[in-house]
């Protein structure tokens, strides 16, 4: 906080040096502002913590947190809901397709996406939203491959290469962004002409893992 060179006027009496004192400790305890540097912190009529710079321009900082059933002693978590799930081994994929057995992940922040299992077929959508979700599924081989990213085993995106030349590792990698309610399972369901193998793509060295990536865009609560 800063202070004034200003001249202040002493108080003329003790009740006028009492009242000065107190409106003093009260804008100590009860700030409506406070300068950090070029930064002014202040809350808005909403109750969102703002940031204002002293050359122009505002941001919200943290918005307030929802009422309602919250427990009003929780602590919001800032981080965004985001997970990299993978598949690094290969995995046999039958003439009527499969769903992805995730043996690894590369990120898991923001929610309990997997329950703590370290091999899974589906994840839990931690917070309702709107979400990025995308597959990169490696095929092995085959005439022509199929990828389809489902929630509660409904398809939400999806999609399709043809290889003809059967030319060896292959990516799929349907993407789209999607409505999405907390609890919801998320899998990836794959499907090729005859059988094949997914897994890390052996064009690299080391191999590239098939992956399952989703990121909070925008929750609602």
């Amino acid at each position: 906080m800063s202070g004034t060179a200003e001249p202040v006027t002493p108080p003329a009496t003790d009740a006028e040096w009492a009242r000065d004192t107190t409106r003093r400790l009260e804008s100590l305890e009860n700030p409506t502002s406070v300068r950090v540097g070029p930064w002014v912190l202040s809350a808005s009529t909403e109750g969102h913590l703002v940031g204002s710079h002293v050359e122009g321009g505002s941001v919200i900082l943290a918005r307030k947190p929802g009422a309602g059933e919250n427990d009003p002693d929780a602590i919001e978590d800032p981080i965004a809901a985001t997970l990299g799930a993978t598949r690094t081994a290969e995995q046999n994929i039958g003439t009527s397709g499969a769903a992805v057995i995730w043996d690894g992940t590369a990120v898991e922040v923001g929610g309990d996406w997997t329950r703590g299992q370290t091999m899974f077929d589906s994840v839990v959508v931690p917070k309702t939203g709107a979400y990025w979700v995308s597959a990169n599924i490696h095929f092995k081989t085959r005439q022509w491959l199929s990828v389809s990213i489902r929630a509660d085993g409904v398809p939400v995106a999806g999609g399709r290469v043809d290889n003809p030349d059967l030319i060896p590792w292959v990516t799929v990698p349907p993407g789209k962004v999607v409505g999405l309610v907390a609890g919801q399972r998320v899998d990836v369901f794959v499907i090729a002409e005859t059988s094949t193998v997914i897994g890390a793509n052996a064009f690299f060295s080391p191999g590239v893992p098939s992956s399952l990536d989703m990121f909070l865009i925008a929750e609602r609560g």
